[in-house]
């Protein structure tokens, strides 16, 4: 795994910086932009891979497009927070596929959960099995998503960059 960001240069972060708006670039495309000859791009890429710095590259699919038109974000807070305990409510967590991330926080709460739901009867379902089986549970407040204002599942390039364009 990358350990320290100064293991990239100016060219590594303008790669992730590109791939991360449009991965679905050539590596003919990429090279043209990022400035490089294509082979010095692909190790580059592919390095980034080996390195960690790019963890998967994957289609962002529209949750509307496969009928799940409700979104919830979910705080849970657990009574016991011991190792085993936390297993096995995040076991539970890992396998729901409606439920796309979970985040273990610290604070009043104990977890986030980001849900996409068919509607409201899915909704129900979903509580029923995850939370209210779970005698670890709480409780639980559930806040439904009535707009989208940004949506980014991982820390932008662009962060580390100046503008380069």
């Amino acid at each position: 795994m990358l350990s320290e960001r100064a293991d990239l240069d100016p060219f590594d972060l303008k790669i992730l910086k590109v791939l991360q708006e449009n991965a679905d670039l050539s590596n003919v495309e990429l090279a043209d932009l990022i400035g490089l000859s294509p082979s010095a791009c692909l190790r580059r890429v592919a390095r980034l891979k080996e390195t960690g710095a790019i963890r998967r590259i994957s289609a962002e699919i529209d949750p509307q497009y496969l009928g799940f038109g409700l979104t919830a974000l979910v705080a849970v807070r657990l009574e016991r927070h011991g190792r085993e305990h936390r297993r096995a409510f995040m076991d539970s967590v890992r396998v729901e596929p409606a439920i796309s991330l979970a985040y273990m926080v610290a604070g009043d709460e104990s977890c986030f959960l980001l849900i996409h739901l068919r509607d409201m009867n899915h909704y129900t379902d979903l509580v029923d099995r995850i939370l209210h089986s779970d005698a670890n549970v709480v409780s639980h407040a559930t806040h439904f998503v009535i707009g989208e204002v940004k949506s980014r599942s991982t820390v932008s390039a662009a962060l580390h960059l100046p503008d380069l364009s």
